[in-house]
């Protein structure tokens, strides 16, 4: 069975807000170096409406091992909204999420990946979906915004199965299910 991980940067508060003015870019060698050996073992995005548009409009146009790697995989999208998909590769989610994405799962196939997609991942964890949490916890504190883990979410316990520190200090945590 596939599983779904979560890879999403998060500050050491646990805050997801305005990524883009602290997180590392995507040309950064180490970025690079772990999303390639996570995409290696992944056939798969899954993304909600507001990365996918965010992507689709970068990504298209890069080329070397990871990007043509990411522009070719495909690409899942859980969107009441979009209509046209113009990214190679890219599917509508139609109906209801969560159990497109369990039936995602039961197919054959490597792992899906879900980047960003912060109600998306709410949807999931909400469903018992997610099989793997990557964090990357930056060295930030915001002090208020949205949560990775949103309040009155269940208790999980989850196993520590990775750590990996990256510059300029921040630690990639990478949690399994117990389930």
């Amino acid at each position: 069975m596939r599983k779904v991980i979560v890879s999403t940067n998060v500050t050491l508060d646990g805050r997801v807000d305005e990524v883009r003015d602290w997180a590392l870019s995507f040309e950064d060698d180490e970025f690079v170096k772990h999303h390639t050996e996570l995409l290696s073992h992944s056939d798969g995005l899954l993304l909600g409406r507001k990365t996918y548009e965010f992507f689709a409009a970068v990504w298209p146009s890069r080329s070397g091992e990871f990007a043509d790697r990411f522009n070719g995989m495909a690409k899942y999208v859980a969107s009441t909204t979009l209509e046209d998909l113009e990214w190679e590769n890219s599917h509508l989610i139609e109906g209801d999420v969560p159990e497109a994405v369990a039936k995602l799962k039961q197919q054959p196939g490597q792992d899906l990946i879900v980047y960003g997609s912060h109600d998306l991942t709410q949807s999931l964890l909400e469903h018992d979906l997610i099989d793997e949490y990557q964090l990357w916890v930056y060295p930030v504190v915001l002090g208020k915004g949205r949560s990775f883990f949103e309040e009155g979410v269940e208790r999980m316990d989850l196993e520590l199965v990775d750590t990996t520190v990256i510059p300029p200090g921040v630690a990639i945590l990478t949690y399994r299910s117990e389930r």
